[in-house]
């Protein structure tokens, strides 16, 4: 027969196990809590978070996203190759609720986000000798300012490129093209002026909330291209510098159209029907301008100083001109 061996266990030695026993489990929930909140704080600052060596992108480089904003330190202290200049690259993050802001690192040379595919904005500028810029998956930025970039060549962002923005300024920088930007979709302000390199502005966007300005490119040789294929709707356009632009798709200016010291020969808008004002002034090469479809010009209409232009004729449909006019030239008809 099977027998049973009863074990008494004082009360007191029970009380004194459990509460061990609960006291450990407590213990690696408060670490764990720790661990989390410091996580959490890691990855999240009201303040904006300033990466000055490379312990500091490592740091970021765990978040998968970052609540906050991050500035790269002009006195950036990472190793520097035999020209003195310093390579920066941040793995892991994938996106910065702020902004990205890399200013006056006089020595930084390549910089590089490989997972990041959101910014919030992202500027550049005083980087006098940064000639690698590669963000392999970037695709949305809500505004981009890059200024005084003069050994950057060409952009590296993700797939087809940054296809979401806001606001778009590039200046006095050393690119050739646009390629990275050029599937953008829409924008509301797009500025490119002074990138003495730059020949050629191609862009997919369909409209164009606020302004677009476009001048002094290509070092005022040849002229910059600009293509816009797509566009159908705009507020502000001004061209200066170029030696084509090409709006087949535009209908509708709310505001102004301008061209100023252009050096194209033609100018044809197929589909133009209203625009708030039109100028077309010191284009000294312009021999044509064809805009069938326009009915209405709401405000000022100016044609003045276009040396080779001798008619006016390409208006057929225009029956409303709601400000100025200004015709000044050598005009046979």
């Amino acid at each position: 027969m099977l027998s049973v061996r009863k074990i008494s266990i004082p009360a007191s030695k029970l009380s004194i196990k459990l509460l061990n026993k609960f006291q450990t489990i407590h213990a690696i929930t408060q670490v764990s809590i720790l661990a989390n909140t410091f996580f959490i704080a890691q990855c999240s600052n009201s303040a904006t978070l300033t990466i000055s060596a490379s312990a500091d992108a490592s740091g970021l480089a765990s978040c998968t996203t970052y609540s906050g904003s991050v500035a790269i330190n002009t006195g950036l202290a990472v190793a520097q190759d035999g020209n003195g200049h310093q390579q920066l690259a941040v793995d892991g993050v994938q996106k910065i609720t702020g902004n990205l802001t890399v200013t006056d690192a006089a020595m930084l040379s390549s910089l590089s986000f490989g997972k990041l595919k959101s910014i919030g904005g992202f500027e550049l500028g005083g980087l006098t000798v940064l000639s690698d810029l590669s963000f392999p998956q970037l695709t949305t930025v809500t505004s981009m300012n890059f200024t005084a970039l003069p050994a950057l060549q060409q952009l590296s962002f993700g797939g087809t490129g940054i296809s979401q923005a806001v606001s778009i300024l590039i200046t006095n920088t050393g690119l050739s093209s646009l390629q990275g930007i050029n599937n953008l979709q829409e924008v509301t302000s797009f500025n490119v002026n002074n990138n003495q390199a730059l020949q050629n502005i191609s862009l997919q966007v369909t409209s164009i909330k606020g302004s677009l300005d476009i001048e002094a490119n290509d070092g005022y040789v040849s002229g910059l291209t600009t293509t816009f294929p797509m566009l159908e709707t705009a507020q502000n356009m001004t061209f200066r510098n170029c030696s084509s632009v090409l709006l087949p798709s535009l209908a509708n200016v709310t505001e102004y159209l301008g061209f100023y010291g252009n050096t194209m020969q033609s100018f044809v808008a197929p589909n133009l029907t209203t625009v708030g004002g039109l100028i077309f002034v010191d284009n000294t090469d312009l021999t044509n301008i064809s805009l069938p479809m326009l009915t209405s010009v709401n405000g000022s209409y100016q044609i003045a100083n276009n040396t080779m232009l001798k008619m006016i004729n390409g208006f057929t449909n225009l029956a409303t001109i709601g400000g100025a006019l200004d015709f000044n030239g050598n005009f046979t008809e």
